[in-house]
């Protein structure tokens, strides 16, 4: 059985391309590791992503 809170379609509503959700992405990881977080679980962050999304992507 697939993860479907892990696929694309599940991210179409909060992000304009995939290009803004690989850069949003990138800088949630980037805070995580500056912060101490070094053992980043890509999973678990694109769930925090989905449970917590931006408040507004600019198009």
């Amino acid at each position: 059985m697939a993860r479907d809170e892990l696929t694309k379609e599940s991210y179409t509503t909060l992000f304009p391309d995939n290009f803004q959700l690989t850069h949003y992405a990138i800088q949630v990881a980037q805070k995580q590791i500056q912060s101490g977080n070094e053992d980043l679980n890509v999973t678990q962050m694109l769930k925090e992503i989905r449970k917590n999304p931006p408040e507004k992507i600019e198009e």
